[in-house]
């Protein structure tokens, strides 16, 4: 991975966040690659994983630091939260929702959920920059409802 990709706003927020989730530290010695390497799925690895059966729970927590990191990069670039909702069938397949206000900024269908990965750490930014640009777009759109409270 470049250089240049560690400076990356969603990138920092997804280390951040699994950093976070790490009670003995472990994880704050690790190399940042070794931390986003279960991110990381060849195209050979996706065509070896079963499809029937619960999703993983390891990668259900990968989907939602995904978008969680997603949201944490919306609000830093436009100070409005922007809140997960994850609705997940347990064939592996559903829903990801980020909200802010009364507004809906991402609406991500999940398909083959036991296969979630990118192949690359560029081709994982670059998706989830270019969900972020979508939704802050959303929210300068239309920004009554993104500061709309409940």
């Amino acid at each position: 991975m470049a250089e240049s990709d560690y400076d990356d706003p969603f990138l920092k927020s997804l280390l951040m966040l699994i950093r976070a989730h790490d009670g003995s530290g472990a994880w704050e010695t690790m190399p940042d690659e070794a931390v986003i390497a279960p991110f990381i799925v060849t195209k050979e690895q996706r065509r070896d994983l079963p499809m029937i059966g619960n999703p993983d729970p390891d990668i259900l927590w990968r989907v939602e630091l995904y978008y969680s990191a997603i949201g944490l990069t919306i609000e830093k670039r436009t100070g409005h939260n922007a809140a997960p909702i994850m609705k997940i069938h347990p064939e592996g397949w559903g829903r990801m929702l980020l909200t802010t206000g009364r507004l809906v900024v991402v609406n991500s269908y999940l398909r083959d959920l036991h296969r979630f990965g990118f192949e690359t750490p560029r081709a994982m930014i670059d998706k989830a920059n270019k969900i972020i640009e979508t939704a802050v777009a959303v929210i300068e759109r239309f920004p009554e409802a993104a500061n709309a409270s409940s």
